[in-house]
C-alpha cells in the first residue's frame, strides 16, 4: 500500500516547541504530528457530519413551518423556532467560515449575489 509522504520546513524555535510537546507524549515530532493531523481530520469529518444533520433539521423545520396551519400561532412558533435554531446556525456558520478557503468564500458570495440576495461582507 502506497502512503504519500508530506514534508515541510519549520523555524528552529517552532520545531523545538513541537519536539517538547511530542516528548511529553513520548513520541517523535513526526509521529506526534501524524497522529494529530489524523485525529483533527477525523474530528473535522465528524463535525461536518453533525453539521449536515443540523442543517437538514433546520431546513425540515423551516419547510414544515411554511406549511403551518394557523397564522396567529405561526408567528409565535416561528419566533420560538428562530431563537432555538440560532445557536446551531451560528455555530455551523462559524465552523464553515473557519475552514473555508478565501476563494471558496468569494465563490459562495458570488452565488448568493447571483440568487438576488446581497451577500454578507461583500465588497461590491
Amino acid at each position: 500500500m502506497y502512503t504519500p509522504t508530506v514534508s515541510f520546513r519549520l523555524k528552529s524555535e517552532v520545531y523545538l516547541k513541537l519536539e517538547a510537546i511530542a516528548a511529553k507524549e513520548g513520541q517523535s515530532p513526526g509521529v506526534y504530528l501524524k497522529k494529530k493531523l489524523e485525529s483533527d481530520t477525523n474530528s473535522f469529518l465528524e463535525d461536518l457530519k453533525f453539521m449536515k444533520g443540523d442543517i437538514s433539521e433546520i431546513l425540515h423545520l423551516l419547510q414544515s413551518d411554511d406549511k403551518g396551519s394557523k397564522s396567529v400561532e405561526n408567528t409565535s412558533n416561528q419566533n420560538d423556532m428562530v431563537k432555538a435554531l440560532m445557536p446551531i446556525v451560528l455555530e455551523s456558520l462559524l465552523i464553515l467560515r473557519e475552514v473555508a478557503a478565501p476563494n471558496k468564500v468569494s465563490n459562495s458570495q458570488r452565488l448568493v449575489d447571483k440568487a438576488g440576495i446581497k451577500a454578507y461582507n461583500s465588497l461590491d
